[in-house]
């Protein structure tokens, strides 16, 4: 959750990492001039980042591998794939 606050308001409240929970928009006449996070956002943040990456280049792996059985005409037809799938229900 961010919270909008004042500079002055962030110079007097944040100056106690003890009361800081996270997500600070500092503003200026109004306008957002900063974003403050805690270190544990940012590391949640970048984990989260790091994980779709990884999920990401495994999907780039399975249509590489897909394409390759297709060229070795190790492919299947939408019919029978869909059999196969129907049977495995039963």
């Amino acid at each position: 959750m961010s919270q909008t606050m004042s500079q002055k308001l962030a110079r007097d409240s944040l100056g106690n990492a003890g009361t800081f929970e996270g997500g600070v928009y500092v503003t200026k006449n109004g306008v957002a001039e900063l974003f403050i996070q805690t270190a544990a956002e940012i590391q949640a943040e970048l984990k989260e980042l790091e994980q779709e990456r990884y999920i990401n280049a495994l999907f780039k792996l399975l249509a590489m591998q897909a394409k390759m059985e297709i060229t070795d005409g190790k492919g299947m037809a939408p019919e029978v794939v869909l059999g196969k799938l129907r049977a495995a229900r039963n």
